[in-house]
């Protein structure tokens, strides 16, 4: 297991440094720290890519998994016109074990607060159920669409979005 674990950290170290096959081209970035900042006014492709499910494991293999996921990373869009609150959720995922490597704002048609993970990183799809399941501000988990910044798991904050 914890092999597995590290090799999903390094595939998602890589995933993040090497973001070009992941990212449409007119997609406009910048980045200062941890925050960027998106803009895409197309609207909201899923992926056809297929995630695996997986089996339900004993008790303790499952609390192994859940600090697993958290070693994921995530990034965390704000979709809404609440200034700041991209940082304001990076901060409240990070008090949850979580690490955010990068937040930002972001324009598209989002339906509601989404994780979108992406498939073929192994472990994604587990640590964006993982933090839906820690955050229920989170309505939804979905195959991440070409649009989004890379990253294993991108979290969209729109309107519905309330960190009680």
């Amino acid at each position: 297991m914890v092999c597995l674990g590290l090799a999903v950290l390094t595939v998602a170290i890589i995933a993040l440094r090497e973001p070009n096959g992941h990212v449409a081209a007119n997609r406009s970035a910048s980045s200062v720290g941890k925050q960027s900042s998106a803009t895409s006014s197309s609207s909201a492709r899923p992926s056809s890519s297929a995630a695996t499910g997986r089996s339900s494991a004993p008790h303790r293999a499952d609390s192994h998994s859940s600090v697993t996921a958290k070693a994921v990373p995530l990034v965390v869009l704000n979709n809404t016109m609440v200034s700041g609150l991209a940082k304001q959720a990076a901060n409240t995922f990070e008090s949850g074990g979580w690490t955010v490597t990068r937040y930002g704002n972001y324009q598209n048609d989002i339906l509601s607060t989404c994780a979108y993970y992406d498939p073929s990183i192994s472990g994604s799809r587990a640590a964006a159920k993982a933090l839906q399941r820690q955050f229920p501000a989170i309505k939804r988990v979905e195959p991440r669409f070409a649009e989004l910044p890379s990253g294993p798991v991108v979290v969209v904050l729109t309107p519905d979005y309330s960190q009680s």
